[in-house]
């Protein structure tokens, strides 16, 4: 199935973005921290947790709405598709591995098992780097000329409606943070119009309240 017009799939490489510097980011913060506060265990804990439950989310929704249907419209470029689609398992192993570090962590904070978590999420960031360089090189194309538009936004739709209601706007937060002023605007499209009207009260508060919290410690 081709497309004359390929549709906006601009978003994937935004919410990329999100992995490629997360999980970096939070193997240095407990390396900042060999002697933490339980405080600051709990609540680095967490975030990374979260933040291993976003990529699991994420691979679940291309895993149903995405892939299966590359594979079945473009049948002669399957092999590729299915390639790329089985890194999902490689990435699911460094996210399984991250957690049960973060686990051992979480009951025992020592300068050991904080290096063994930071490692973790080191080994977790090699591993999903590669995939999203072939999902963005390899699958978006395809998909931008093989999907309707609301079948694409449906992937993030799905994305969204597993979050936790009291963690969307710490997400959302999370994903805009990097992104210069167009890609923020773009990406506040997506909102929901009375989400958009509350913007700072809901996100943008929340979220720099957070992200003190997060870089500068608990």
């Amino acid at each position: 199935m081709s497309k004359e017009q390929p549709i906006d799939v601009r978003d994937m490489a935004i919410i990329h973005r999100t992995f490629r510097a997360g999980y970096t980011e939070s193997a240095r913060l407990v390396r900042a921290a060999p002697a933490p506060s339980p405080e600051r265990v709990t609540f680095l804990a967490d975030h990374i947790d979260f933040a291993i439950a976003a990529l699991h989310i994420h691979h679940e929704g291309e895993d149903e709405l995405l892939y299966p249907k590359l594979i079945e419209r473009v049948p002669e470029q399957a092999p590729m598709t299915e390639e790329v689609e089985h890194e999902h398992q490689l990435v699911k192993t460094a996210l399984d591995e991250a957690s049960a570090a973060c686990a051992a962590w979480r009951q025992r904070p020592t300068a050991e098992t904080g290096e063994a978590l930071a490692a973790a999420l080191d080994q977790l960031n090699a591993v999903a780097q590669r995939h999203l360089d072939d999902e963005e090189q390899k699958i978006v194309p395809l998909a931008a000329v093989t999907l309707t538009q609301q079948e694409w936004d449906a992937v993030g739709k799905h994305g969204v409606a597993q979050i936790p209601r009291n963690k969307r706007g710490i997400a959302f937060g999370m994903i805009l943070d990097p992104l210069d002023e167009a890609d923020r605007a773009y990406m506040k499209g997506f909102l929901p119009l009375p989400v958009r009207m509350l913007y700072p009260l809901l996100i943008d508060r929340p979220w720099k309240k957070y992200a003190s919290t997060l870089r500068t410690g608990t």
